[in-house]
């Protein structure tokens, strides 16, 4: 999963684009909440995970 942490705060990347999600968290689970919230995924690519954006979810269905 890309949600890290810097200091106090934690930053959720997309791992398709390398955007990163609009705010950021003071808690791990704060981010997990915005991603489902907001409609990123997690998924399992060559046996790591990673967070893809909405945007890049779209982008591969096409």
């Amino acid at each position: 999963m890309t949600i890290e942490r810097d200091g106090d705060r934690y930053h959720l990347t997309c791992d398709v684009c390398g955007g990163e999600a609009d705010e950021s968290f003071c808690d791990f689970y704060d981010a997990v909440d915005y991603k489902k919230r907001e409609g990123w995924k997690s998924q399992k690519h060559r046996g790591e995970w990673e967070d893809v954006c909405p945007e890049c979810q779209e982008a591969g269905e096409s």
